[in-house]
């Protein structure tokens, strides 16, 4: 075997990411754990929508984030209430904290407030991302990777578990290739130069956790501005 660890495979799958436009960030925290890479593609026009209404910090609280998604476009021609959204999060969230984070909302121009404890938000461009894709590298291990890489579905719009050649191709002609299929999960070859793809992932319904995802691409928000990848 080429590698004796897995974190010799982390530039090979870098540079397959990069290949394709891919913003990177490599052990990225998730609810379930850390992906060893995540990659992100930006939605050139969202981007434009969202710097039009000067909303250029990003959201880096997670909850600031699921408070947003609770609050009704300008569009809708609807507002909420603090005491609505002290409902929504079944009082386990102070309203002192809400009106913080409602405030800081407020200052980064994501939200009005065209009256006294009304909000709406100034939006257009969520979702920001053209892409998320996740990858988890693995030795060996296919059940433990397999499994990570079906969490990673409850964020990423696609999931590849990324093994040396070898396995990887093994894998792809077996009777297991049935369940990669079924879950939505790609299979990466690991070479020591290059990264190619063996199995392509099905097509999966939206990431289950909206938020997470929103998160996760916010993350990638500074070093876009910036020009860099983090």
């Amino acid at each position: 075997m080429m590698f004796e660890y897995e974190n010799q495979m982390v530039a090979p799958a870098e540079q397959w990411l990069r290949s394709q436009g891919l913003a990177i960030k490599k052990e990225f925290p998730t609810p379930w754990g850390i992906c060893d890479l995540v990659g992100c593609l930006l939605n050139r026009n969202k981007v434009r929508k969202r710097l039009a209404l000067r909303q250029t910090r990003p959201i880096r609280s997670p909850l600031r984030v699921h408070l947003l998604s609770l609050i009704p476009d300008e569009t809708d021609q609807r507002t909420v209430g603090i005491d609505e959204l002290y409902g929504d999060f079944g009082g386990y969230l102070d309203r002192e904290r809400i009106e913080i984070e409602l405030d800081r909302l407020l200052r980064d121009h994501f939200i009005e407030q065209p009256s006294p404890g009304a909000y709406f938000k100034r939006n257009g461009w969520m979702p920001l991302h053209k892409r998320l894709v996740a990858i988890e590298l693995k030795l060996a291990r296919i059940d433990d990777a397999l499994h990570q890489a079906i969490n990673n579905l409850g964020f990423a719009d696609e999931s590849y578990v990324g093994l040396p050649p070898d396995r990887a191709e093994r894998l792809a002609e077996s009777k297991r290739r049935s369940e990669f299929d079924h879950r939505g999960i790609g299979i990466l070859a690991i070479g020591a130069d290059r990264c190619s793809l063996v199995l392509r992932p099905q097509k999966q319904a939206p990431a289950t956790e909206r938020v997470t995802q929103a998160y996760s691409v916010e993350r990638f928000w500074p070093a876009h501005l910036k020009g860099n990848e983090a």
